[in-house]
């Protein structure tokens, strides 16, 4: 049943029946909204189960090198084998593939908040 049609039936016409009437319109339009956001994406689930197969502590350059080497093996073992396509040091740059956007970049910057976000899920 429409909400709005229904309390504009039970209550009587007022400035105060306005005024719940606006409110619960506001209401609603949250309510749509509930489920959209940024959830965690693609690499940073891909992150969260690379984590626990590097070796002691986790540091950036660890990670660094955990993904050179998920780079050599989709170089070796072909697009199946790791999403992580380059990891340039020089430029700053780690290269994957997403499955539904397909190539992206991005900076250290970037992959360090995501080592952040990760390590604080991961405990």
């Amino acid at each position: 049943m429409n909400h709005i049609a229904y309390l504009e039936e039970l209550l009587p016409a007022s400035p105060e029946r306005d005024e719940v009437l606006s409110v619960v319109r506001l209401g609603l339009s949250f309510q749509q909204q509930q489920r959209i956001g940024k959830r965690p994406g693609f690499l940073k689930g891909y992150l969260l189960k690379l984590l626990p197969t590097i070796e002691g502590a986790v540091t950036f350059d660890r990670l660094l090198a955990e993904l050179e080497l998920e780079a050599a093996r989709r170089e070796m073992y072909g697009t199946e084998a790791s999403p992580i396509e380059k990891v340039d040091r020089v430029w700053q740059i780690v290269t994957y593939h997403h499955p539904k956007t397909g190539r992206q970049q991005l900076t250290f910057k970037s992959i360090m908040n995501k080592l952040s976000w990760c390590k604080s899920n991961l405990q």
